[in-house]
């Protein structure tokens, strides 16, 4: 009789320290819906959150998003039946992200939004970026070098950028218009257009060139739109510097990715400025922000404790080389030699 006691004994023991051990053991899975994987901070933040995840024994399962409002729909749907522990998104059309947002979390999984605010009936915490300082700096100092390198001359700009996206129509296009204007009150605003591509930014520009050929700053509020617009007028003979010094206008854009810092660094190059997002610390952010949802620090839908990761300014005329590989290496990365 004792002997099957002390036999079930052990047996139940077993089967519930197999049991504790299955569910610490359990692996956390996230899924993360990305604005557009064809964009090169995009995929940056991908490879950090893909390494940051991997260091804390997480699978994380990205989702291209490909700016199109039903492929993050269709994504969010995917992540929501694979029953993720967790989802990070950035949303496109943030009406339609939010539909989602409010399916996951009905489902039980919690959201955290990179970039966009919870503004509606739908509420979750944010990862902001804080840009619009930055913008404002960038075009102040923008303006400053222009009234230095070209004096006399009356300031024509023209900007690269999507009004609808309006989180970056306005705190980085419209803020550096400001800061344009802060230091130059009489600055003219003469051309906005484009999307978030190279090849309209490219054409864009192109068409700018033969309307308004006297532009003398232009602004793209993302790598593809600046990076698609310089080559326009370097294609036209122009985007050129000489010792730093730009021969015909200035150069100004929005991500710090690896090709627009190759620009910034290059002595010949009329792109002197980018405001540098910071890929590395902003995917560690989203993760971390989720993890204290997952692990009962923070509420699913509290919308008061967001949190930011400051956006800064890379400046060609003031930042060596060496400053900006430092940059490159840390937040991207990437072990690049800007003297190329």
């Amino acid at each position: 009789m004792w002997r099957k006691m002390i036999i079930l004994l052990l047996i139940l023991l077993f089967s519930f320290t197999a049991f504790v051990y299955a569910e610490e053991s359990k692996k956390l899975v996230i899924g993360q819906v990305f604005w557009g994987l064809h964009d090169s901070y995009q995929q940056a933040h991908q490879l950090a959150t893909k390494e940051y995840c991997e260091s804390l024994g997480i699978e994380c399962i990205p989702m291209d998003g490909q700016m199109k409002p039903e492929v993050q729909a269709a994504a969010m749907e995917d992540l929501i039946a694979r029953k993720v522990d967790g989802i990070i998104c950035q949303a496109y059309d943030q009406a339609v992200m939010e539909i989602y947002i409010d399916a996951a979390q009905k489902a039980g999984i919690p959201v955290v939004s990179f970039v966009n605010v919870s503004s509606g009936k739908v509420k979750y915490p944010t990862m902001q970026i804080d840009e619009k300082q930055g913008a404002i700096a960038m075009g102040e100092l923008a303006a400053k070098k222009f009234l230095e390198y070209f004096p006399g001359q009356k300031i024509k700009m023209a900007t690269i950028s999507d009004p609808s996206i309006e989180w970056a129509h306005e705190q980085r296009t419209k803020a550096f218009i400001q800061g344009v204007l802060n230091v130059v009150p009489d600055a003219e605003w003469v051309f906005n257009g484009g999307k978030s591509s190279r090849e309209i930014a490219y054409s864009t520009a192109e068409d700018i060139l033969q309307s308004f050929p006297e532009v003398n700053i232009v602004f793209g509020y993302n790598a593809e739109n600046v990076l698609g617009a310089l080559a326009a007028f370097e294609a036209a003979g122009r985007g050129k510097a000489v010792n730093g010094v730009p021969v015909s206008e200035i150069f100004v854009g929005v991500d710090g990715s690896v090709p627009e810092l190759i620009k910034v660094a290059n002595p010949s190059s009329a792109m002197k400025l980018t405001l540098a997002l910071q890929p590395k610390s902003s995917a560690k952010k989203c993760v971390d922000m989720l993890l204290k949802i997952i692990n009962g620090e923070l509420d699913m839908y509290a919308t008061d404790k967001n949190e930011s990761v400051v956006s800064f300014v890379v400046d060609g005329w003031g930042m060596s080389r060496a400053d900006i590989e430092k940059f490159v290496q840390d937040e991207w990365g990437i072990k690049v030699d800007l003297s190329r």
